[in-house]
């Protein structure tokens, strides 16, 4: 097993980063790893999710574990067949005394190919959480001031 995990703290409150997290169609608008979702992030939800590493984009059909409003959306999935290279991906999102939010973003490797695999996409994988963490932040940033103006 191997994980990817990457962080952000964010001036917002979890709802503003919630109600963003959440409206997975709109992924495609603003997320530059995750590029499109369809489906709702309901536990047993099947989502239908394209990633983009790099210049490579794949496509997933990983299925809502949990679904927590204001807190957490977990999903697993796997590459081509069960046990070569799957995924389990977390978004949580902690909220902190000052009401602001610690953001996680990470993916939990498991399976045959995880060793080669991980070789090769380590580095982008962690460049595309975190240019989604930044677009992340952003957005929710704006959300809040916009509402408190």
């Amino acid at each position: 097993m191997r994980r990817i995990c990457t962080t952000v703290n964010i001036e917002a409150s979890s709802q503003d980063v919630w109600e963003i997290l959440a409206d997975l169609n709109e992924y495609q608008t603003w997320n530059p790893f995750i590029v499109r979702v369809f489906g709702k992030p309901q536990p047993g939800e099947k989502l239908d999710v394209r990633l983009k590493v790099a210049s490579l984009s794949f496509d997933l059909k990983p299925m809502v574990l949990i679904a927590e409003i204001n807190r957490e959306i977990r999903w697993r999935g796997y590459f081509l067949v069960k046990g070569l290279f799957d995924g389990e991906h977390l978004f949580r999102i902690e909220e902190m005394e000052d009401g602001s939010v610690h953001f996680i973003n990470c993916e939990k490797f498991t399976g045959v190919l995880v060793p080669l695999f991980m070789y090769l996409i380590k580095k982008d994988t962690e460049n595309g959480f975190n240019a989604m963490n930044e677009q992340l932040k952003k957005m929710a940033e704006k959300r809040k001031a916009n509402r408190e103006s």
